[in-house]
This record gives structure tokens, C-alpha cells and sequence, in this order.
């Protein structure tokens, strides 16, 4: 593919190249305006220079061609060009709008996670409290079971201790007509 400067280089040979052929031409023909009938070889010349003439002309239309279908290439690059640079854009500002958005959202799990911590902590703190509670009121149940345990055995003798009472009452008042009275001691001697 042809650059430019080989383009404009190609146009500078083929207009000097052209210039030189229509030179000669003109120069001829003004020879031949002067001299009447032309030689052949003169003829043959012009010939040659017309033929180049010709062969010059259509490369310069055909670099004219390319030159075109270059600058319309280039063209449609540059406009391709511009439309992929604005979506490039859009993309970067779509990048930076997520990035501001992930920090963001960064910010807040942070802040999510630091509450859930302290959150774990209290929660932490409640269970250690409730255990303390548990450990205190199985304490206190056990104490208070164990006493109500001394209490209905205390209950318990002393209605055994109530019965047997009163069967040696009963006893004692059975028996109270058949015992006989003992003398009484001095308080000193006792």
C-alpha cells in the first residue's frame, strides 16, 4: 500500500515526466510548422513521446486513484477512529463510575463487617452473661433445693420425733397411776 509522500512523489515524477513529453511535442510541432515535412524518424519520435505521453497519463489517473481510494480509506479509518475514541470514553467513564461504585460498596462492607464484629462481641458478651446467669440460678436452685431437701427431712423427724413424744406421753400417762413417788434429795447434795 502506497503512503502519501510515495503518491505525491509518483504525481511530481509523472507531471515532470509529462511536462518534458508535451515540451518536446510542442517543440516538434513547432519544428514541423518550420520545416515543412517531417522526418521519419522525427515521426517516430513523436510517436514514442505521444505512446509515453499516454502511458504517463493513465499512471497519473491511476495514482490519482489510488490517491483517492487511500484518502477515502483514511478517512473512513479516521471517522472509525473518532467512534471508537468516543466509545473509548464512554468505556472510561463507565470504568471510573464502577470504580467509584466499588469503593463504595467497599466502604460499606467494611462498615458492615466492623458492626458485625461488634455485634458478634455483644452477642459474645450476652451468651458469657446468660452462662454466668445459668451457672448462678443452677446454683441458687440447687441451694434452694438442697434447703427444701433439710427442710422436709427436718419435717419429716420432727413429726417422728413428735410421734415418738407423744407415744412416751402416752406411755408416761399409762404408766403415771403405777409409778411411785422417790424421795427428794437435797438440792446441795446433787
Amino acid at each position: 500500500m502506497l503512503t502519501i509522500q510515495e503518491i505525491i512523489l509518483i504525481f511530481a515524477v509523472i507531471g515532470v515526466l509529462g511536462g518534458w513529453a508535451v515540451g518536446r511535442v510542442v517543440v516538434r510541432l513547432a519544428a514541423r510548422g518550420r520545416g515543412g515535412v517531417r522526418s521519419e524518424e522525427a515521426n517516430h519520435r513523436i510517436r514514442a513521446l505521444e505512446a509515453d505521453l499516454r502511458v504517463a497519463q493513465r499512471k497519473a489517473e491511476e495514482a490519482e486513484l489510488a490517491l483517492e481510494r487511500h484518502r477515502e480509506e483514511s478517512e473512513a479509518l479516521r471517522r472509525e477512529m473518532e467512534a471508537k475514541g468516543g466509545d473509548l470514553e464512554e468505556r472510561n467513564q463507565e470504568i471510573e463510575r464502577l470504580r467509584r461504585s466499588l469503593a463504595d460498596e467497599c466502604a460499606k462492607t467494611q462498615a458492615l463487617r466492623g458492626e458485625l464484629v461488634n455485634r458478634a462481641e455483644e452477642t459474645i458478651r450476652a451468651s458469657v452473661r446468660v452462662k454466668d446467669a445459668e451457672t448462678e440460678l443452677s446454683v441458687a436452685r440447687a441451694g434452694s433445693d438442697a434447703v427444701a431437701d433439710q427442710i422436709q427431712r427436718l419435717a419429716a423427724e420432727r413429726e417422728e420425733l413428735t410421734g415418738r413424744l407423744q407415744q412416751l406421753q402416752s406411755e408416761l400417762t399409762g404408766r403415771s397411776a403405777k409409778v411411785t413417788r422417790l424421795p427428794l434429795r437435797d438440792p446441795k447434795e446433787r
